[in-house]
């Protein structure tokens, strides 16, 4: 406390403090941070410009566990997610708990963003019932729907946004994922056709997710793909494959690409390529030739078009480190943040894809 006078003596005497909006704007204040590391970040803040002191504005929304923190001022919105210990008052020490999640300079705008995790929410509950899993029968109606290719997934936010292929989803009347051991339903959010990227989104709060590396592939690099090549007709366990980056455009002079020697099979698409750190330099995409006989021919998308379309949908996301991790690190990263998905369709959409030249779903045996 003393240390909080002489701080705010000096602003005073120095004319040095500074705003909230220009602690935001030099990156002190970032997307992630605790309501701790805001308090800090503020500290060098004028008085009617530090939402953790006298006059503060605090409105916490127990059904979306939201809470909004602003000062005297009202000149910034702090919105935490996640918030499962309100803060108490404008009092500093009792903070609570929570991740930022957005920043707004209206409190109109902060009511828009509300009430859009709202009506999301609402959707959520009407698709909340999940039918039973149906195992496929030679009866089966052409109109009845039922799980029928797989692709991979992962998280890259806390709050259970997922990237994926566009090829896993699209024409999908349900899309389901597994997480231990446990079938939910999954909403698409955003999809790209032309980079072949899709952003799906779940009620589930995973503990680990992805972080996107800063920078593309470099040639030679080292990669992890993780997925689930051929489904689970393997076995219902994650797999991994090692390589490098063997070239820095993709099939056809595609430079939103790389090549891999990293294995890659159906059932891969979607799932994360990762370095030495965990961080996702790409996205497996496809292969081409096996048929063929050629191998170790495979693609993936590069992490900047990827942070290219999650920023152009208002999603906030992690920038990778440099810090490698160990394999048992990097193990519980993979498992933890790397989904199995399934598409569902009826049988009359399973004929129609199937007899496409373009089908690139990976289909169950049973219908092949």
């Amino acid at each position: 406390m003393k240390n909080l006078f002489i701080l705010i003596l000096l602003c005073i005497v120095l004319n040095a403090c500074t705003t909230a909006r220009e602690e935001v704007s030099k990156g002190k204040v970032r997307i992630g941070m605790t309501k701790a590391d805001l308090r800090s970040a503020l500290g060098a803040t004028t008085l009617s410009e530090d939402a953790f002191l006298g006059g503060c504005y605090r409105n916490y929304n127990n059904n979306l566990k939201l809470e909004v923190l602003s000062s005297s001022s009202r000149s910034v919105y702090f919105v935490f997610e996640n918030v499962y210990q309100p803060s108490i008052g404008c009092d500093r020490f009792k903070v609570g708990d929570g991740r930022l999640a957005q920043i707004k300079y209206t409190l109109q705008d902060v009511n828009q963003y509300i009430e859009s995790k709202n009506q999301i929410k609402k959707k959520k509950i009407v698709k909340k019932t999940t039918p039973k899993k149906i195992e496929p029968k030679n009866e089966i109606g052409d109109n009845e729907a039922v799980p029928a290719a797989s692709g991979s997934g992962f998280y890259i936010t806390s709050s259970g946004y997922i990237v994926t292929n566009n090829h896993v989803i699209e024409g999908c009347r349900k899309v389901s994922l597994t997480h231990n051991g446990k079938e939910f339903e999954a909403n698409v959010i955003a999809t790209d056709a032309k980079n072949d990227l899709a952003i799906l989104k779940s009620d589930i709060r995973p503990m680990r997710f992805y972080k996107i590396s800063q920078d593309d592939p470099k040639l030679l690099e080292d990669v992890i793909i993780a997925g689930y090549p051929l489904g689970k007709k393997v076995s219902s366990a994650i797999k991994t494959s090692k390589g490098s980056v063997t070239s820095l455009a993709g099939y056809g002079d595609n430079y939103s690409n790389f090549q891999t020697d990293a294995a890659l099979n159906q059932g891969n698409s979607g799932g994360p390529i990762i370095d030495g750190s965990g961080n996702v330099v790409g996205v497996a995409v496809a292969n081409y030739g096996k048929q063929a006989g050629v191998e170790s021919f495979n693609f993936g998308i590069k992490s900047s078009t990827l942070k290219t379309f999650v920023s152009s949908n208002d999603i906030n996301f992690l920038t990778g480190s440099k810090s490698s991790l160990n394999n048992k690190q990097l193990g519980n990263l993979i498992n933890n943040a790397t989904i199995y998905l399934e598409c569902w369709l009826t049988v009359a959409d399973i004929k129609k894809i199937i007899a496409s030249e373009e089908n690139r779903k990976a289909f169950y045996s049973e219908f092949q």
